[in-house]
């Protein structure tokens, strides 16, 4: 190949495609990321078995007594219950359904079939959905719970 010259082909999208895929997927990781953070975020269940004859009331008054002292009662994300049904044995904190919520979440089922249990459901995300210590607090719940019913 004397004598000809060689040209090149400039491609001018050559190095903006992989810039526009990242900000595309940053730009929708930020959108996504609250739904993985609810489907998968840091979270925590446990079973309690409830002594025999003891009222649902008891139960939900062991529950908001054991997350009231908290130590770590600042990492709640609310005070107030947004179900608190005694004859469904039902009692959840208010933004415990709520997506994009940092704190501690608290939902509480207690079982009509004999012998009765307590299902505890904590979700516990912080900011980028870091775990706020699901593991340590659903300890302390248990603990606690479970001592107040024996009383």
């Amino acid at each position: 190949m004397v004598g000809q010259r060689r040209t090149s082909v400039q491609k001018p999208w050559r190095g903006k495609l992989p810039m526009t895929l990242a900000l595309s997927v940053w730009l929708t990781g930020c959108s996504t990321s609250t739904a993985l953070c609810d489907a998968f975020g840091p979270s925590k269940r446990a079973t309690i078995a409830v002594p025999p004859d003891t009222p649902v009331e008891k139960v939900f008054i062991c529950v908001d007594q054991a997350s009231i002292n908290s130590p770590d009662r600042a990492r709640y994300a609310d005070t107030g219950h947004a179900i608190r049904d005694v004859h469904a044995g039902v009692l959840e904190t208010q933004q415990y359904g709520a997506s994009n919520v940092a704190g501690f979440r608290l939902r509480a089922d207690v079982s009509q079939q004999t012998p009765a249990t307590l299902t505890l459901s904590l979700r516990g995300a912080g900011a980028y959905c870091a775990d706020l210590g699901v593991d340590k607090e659903m300890d302390r719940l248990k603990t606690e719970i479970a001592s107040c019913l024996q009383r």
